[in-house]
């Protein structure tokens, strides 16, 4: 599995080693040339770790990481995860019940427009 830093919100996700080699396959696409891909890539790939499982089965999450998502156990001995189709969501509680109880977003708007996205990709 690979472990690494959201782009849009301060959690981690946890990729199956597949998934993972997936997004590099799609890297390796982007022109070396291009500051912009040079520079996305730099960032989305910083942080990112393989993790592999130790004997009893656990995962031993980087401290950094636990950082960047304001995952304190030693304060709060509890964190969430979020199944999210290819992947997995780690959040703080703490920042988890921000982005549910964020009442900015209009929901049933941004329903529409993946909605109205979608179907642009189908067509």
């Amino acid at each position: 599995m690979v472990l690494n830093r959201d782009i849009y919100s301060k959690c981690l996700v946890l990729y199956p080693k597949p998934e993972w080699d997936r997004i590099q396959a799609d890297f390796s696409r982007l022109n070396r040339y291009n500051r912009n891909h040079i520079e996305f890539q730099r960032r989305f790939l910083n942080g990112a770790t393989v993790l592999e499982l130790d004997a009893a089965g656990r995962l031993m999450l980087p401290a950094s990481l636990l950082d960047y998502a304001n995952i304190d156990l030693k304060k709060n001995n509890e964190l969430v995860l979020v199944g999210a189709l290819e992947k997995m969501e780690i959040w703080s509680t703490d920042n988890h019940k921000q982005l549910v109880d964020d009442n900015q977003t209009d929901f049933a708007s941004l329903a529409e427009q993946v909605q109205r996205d979608l179907g642009a990709l189908n067509n």
